[in-house]
């Protein structure tokens, strides 16, 4: 959207692995003037290229929430995040709690299985640059046209192995209290199976979502692979649009 609209109702995005604030355009570009988009942007990439990446996922979470705005009790937001943007909002969101600080009124997660079940057999953030690009187009790591532009590729090689380095190294806590926030999780079908060789995730690690939370948590499977966000952005952004109807009843 242009310009800074002036509503109460706001949406905050995440990005996947490697993604910056332009990561989410194409959704952003079906929001209604009604809403105003939020792109949080880590260090090293983006308008944030100057500064040094961040490898692991509690100083990313300290940064995002340094950077998320503040609001009063008129203002309502979900929180959206894809892939790896999934489990930084998720311990924001903790860290938002911990703080008392407002809460999402929604949360919108997609393209990762429950943060209990994060796991990556493969240390693929060790591997030889040509064996790492191997592996980060066998997981769906990045859109396909991604991988004909080498140019890109080199752009973004330091920052996406600094990102699965800090997945890999993840430690999953468990909540003493779950969340009491609705939640929306939604799955590509080609990404879904049981071969962890294949990065598939499983239908018991979707499910695990309904464990973090106290609320309703809904979930949807929809045509595509794990960047169906980018195939499919219209459909992404009416969803999130009609949340806010749905819970500020």
């Amino acid at each position: 959207m242009n310009g800074t609209p002036s509503t109460n109702l706001k949406i905050i995005a995440i990005p996947f692995a490697g993604g910056n604030k332009y990561s989410f355009n194409k959704i952003e570009q079906h929001i209604s003037s009604s809403f105003e988009w939020i792109t949080l942007e880590l260090p090293g990439r983006g308008d944030r290229i100057e500064e040094p990446l961040l490898d692991n996922i509690s100083d990313m979470v300290d940064d995002l929430y340094l950077n998320l705005p503040k609001y009063n009790s008129e203002e309502k937001y979900v929180i959206f995040g894809h892939s790896m943007g999934c489990l930084l909002g998720y311990e924001l969101i903790k860290k938002i709690r911990k703080n008392n600080l407002q809460l999402p009124i929604c949360i919108f997660f997609s393209g990762k299985g429950a943060p209990k079940y994060t796991h990556l057999e493969k240390k693929i953030s060790a591997l030889p640059k040509e064996l790492f690009w191997e592996e980060v187009r066998k997981f769906g790591g990045m859109p396909e046209e991604f991988f004909s532009i080498k140019d890109l590729m080199e752009v973004f090689y330091p920052i996406l192995k600094n990102d699965f380095r800090a997945i890999e190294n993840y430690s999953y806590s468990k909540m003493k209290r779950p969340f009491t926030i609705p939640m929306n999780i939604m799955m590509g079908e080609d990404e879904i199976g049981e071969d962890e060789v294949d990065y598939k995730t499983s239908m018991k690690e979707i499910k695990g979502w309904a464990n973090e939370t106290d609320a309703i948590c809904n979930f949807e499977i929809v045509q595509g692979n794990h960047f169906f966000i980018q195939e499919q952005p219209k459909m992404i952004a009416q969803k999130i649009m009609k949340a806010f109807d749905i819970h500020l009843i």
